[in-house]
């Protein structure tokens, strides 16, 4: 055992050790008992109960109820679904422990029942994380392995081995419970902690703290390019903007961010962030679908990732009014010739050319004569302005047939104020600026 504790605990700290009735969540809790005095921090217990082992499960949870009650530790003590966590969000019984457990943690800080969270985490824990991750094609961050604390969760036996835990216990006569599914092989992280790690440490003594060593090095680097990837992301009108000329290594980081951002916190990867990166080698226009409705797309020199929004904006008679779609609001009022004002950001028109028009958003062949210029596809002026297709489909049009009288950007040709004018229009236009 050693200090690397006080990395974490400071005096007045109110600690919460997660405690299975395993020996090493056990042990954790004896060794910070007996520090937390000349440390000046206190020292809970906190208990989960899975629901997966049957009566077993429920026996652990009633072994630690009972040393806390011995030790005069305050339990705090939580049953939660596993089975049904995985059934409903189709994860492995192991992955939906785990989450589980992590949502009351998350709880227990959040209604500040503990400053933190202690987890009996070890070195031979660190060095089997980092074999899983690896041979499950894992990046940079999951070769980091075990973070010593993230998010209030803290680690103060990573560097503690699992010798000296198991003798820590003997010196101490510390009692604790067996979880009989520890013996199953079938289980990888028990596969690789029966099986893989003793014939390592036959041939390498020191590995898993070379692991370590070699974890330390990947976090610092690690945090290094995450935070170059996060300085390349801008954002702006509901979407977030990766340079198509960053490197690829910053690129896929940041499309990762990007996609957390978004709001998709499970079921993308490597493959969905290699993806954004082909775009941005790709032609403007050229887009790929995300898990929960994202999209990415090529807009010119950058990717944008984008929420897509199917809501869809209905028809109606031209009036005066305010109209409201996806991407922005239009206004339209009566304006007195008097009060006419170019250059004033609005946009103003002959209030009798607009018999028989429309109120609504792009369709198929339409055509928009732009003020002094000449008749082109909608789809071309909309290129020609550099206008992003994402936003497109959101813009509020006024329209007679396949004519545009108002893009969203001026006023047609057609619809101008000449010298027989004799009721004005003022029409603006205001981007919706989603955050």
């Amino acid at each position: 055992m050693n200090d690397y504790y006080t990395r974490f605990i400071g005096r007045g700290d109110k600690i919460a050790v997660a405690v299975s009735g395993g020996r090493d969540s056990v042990a954790l809790l004896h060794f910070l008992l007996q520090k937390s005095k000349e440390g000046g921090f206190t020292v809970l217990a906190l208990n989960v109960e899975h629901g997966i082992r049957g009566e077993t499960s429920l026996r652990d949870s009633a072994f630690v109820k009972e040393l806390c009650s011995a030790w005069n530790v305050p339990l705090l003590a939580f049953s939660v679904d596993a089975p049904a966590r995985a059934r409903r969000d189709k994860l492995s019984m192991e992955q939906a422990a785990r989450a589980e457990r992590y949502r009351v943690f998350d709880a227990v800080l959040a209604e500040k029942s503990a400053d933190k969270i202690a987890t009996a985490h070890h070195l031979g824990d660190n060095a089997e994380t980092v074999l899983i991750n690896l041979f499950r094609g894992a990046s940079l961050k999951g070769a980091a392995g075990i973070p010593p604390r993230r998010n209030g969760i803290i680690r103060p036996f990573l560097t503690t081995s699992r010798e000296e835990i198991d003798e820590y216990v003997i010196k101490n006569n510390l009692p604790f419970a067996e979880d009989e599914t520890n013996a199953l092989t079938e289980i990888t992280r028990n596969f690789i902690r029966g099986e893989v790690m003793p014939r390592l440490k036959e041939k390498f003594p020191e590995g898993e703290r070379a692991v370590m060593r070699f974890c330390e090095i990947a976090r610092e680097e690690d945090n290094y390019l995450e935070e170059r990837a996060r300085a390349l992301i801008t954002e702006g009108d509901g979407a977030y903007f990766l340079p198509v000329t960053a490197p690829k290594a910053l690129l896929r980081r940041a499309a990762l961010l990007a996609i957390k951002q978004l709001g998709i916190t499970a079921d993308y990867g490597r493959i969905h962030a290699d993806g954004v990166c082909r775009l941005a080698e790709a032609e403007t226009g050229a887009c790929l679908t995300l898990p929960e409705g994202i999209v990415a797309r090529r807009e010119y020199d950058r990717v944008a990732l984008f929420a897509e929004r199917a809501e869809p904006f209905a028809e109606r008679p031209f009036a005066e009014g305010v109209y409201e779609t996806q991407e922005g609001v239009l206004t339209i009022a009566a304006c007195p010739l008097s009060e006419v004002a170019f250059g004033d950001g609005a946009f103003y028109a002959d209030a009798d050319k607009f018999e028989g028009a429309a109120i609504r958003t792009r369709r198929e062949g339409d055509v928009f004569r732009k003020f002094g210029g000449k008749r082109k596809k909608l789809k071309e002026y909309f290129i020609d302005e550099k206008i992003p297709f994402r936003l497109r489909g959101g813009i509020p049009l006024i329209a007679r047939g396949k004519e545009i009288l108002f893009s969203g950007r001026e006023i047609s040709e057609d619809v101008k104020l000449d010298e027989r004018t004799e009721r004005a229009l003022k029409i603006t236009y205001e981007t919706q600026r989603r955050r």
